[in-house]
């Protein structure tokens, strides 16, 4: 089946060709370079699956993402799941900066919601409550 996808589509082999060069430019980078290729632009969200998944672990790295305006549902899908339970965290993502600039029609077309994400012990916390109403006021506004 994989030959037949070579050999139906012009172009294929070098498109993953590509991919897998810019995968390995990314592979063996550290955090601090991983985050520098973030703030310059080098690196988009195609490349997280390309460095380590221990990053994710990193705050500074999820948030330089979001200034970057990479696409916040792609970012919080690789956010490592423990820091969800982490209401410090969770209200800094919940923060106006990085919802404001996304409550544009388009945005709001993809359903974003933030109890995708948040951990269950987290839901129903006055101060989670709260950030996610005032959300939802600046979106009505």
């Amino acid at each position: 089946m994989a030959d037949q996808k070579y050999f139906y589509q012009d172009g294929y082999s070098e498109q993953e060709e590509k991919k897998l060069k810019r995968y390995e430019e990314w592979a063996q980078k550290s955090l601090e370079e991983v985050k520098e290729g973030v703030i310059d632009g080098s690196l988009s969200e195609e490349q997280y699956g390309a460095f380590s998944i221990e990053f994710w672990k990193d705050e500074s790295l999820i948030w330089s993402c979001l200034k970057a305006e990479h696409d916040i549902e792609i970012v919080f899908n690789h956010v490592r799941k423990f820091l969800w339970r982490d209401k410090e965290f969770v209200l800094g993502a919940m923060s106006e900066r990085w919802y404001y600039p996304r409550t544009s029609i388009e945005f709001q077309d993809q359903e974003f919601n933030y109890f995708d994400f948040i951990h269950e012990s987290l839901k129903s916390d006055e101060d989670v409550v709260s950030a996610l109403s005032k959300l939802k006021n600046i979106e009505s506004s």
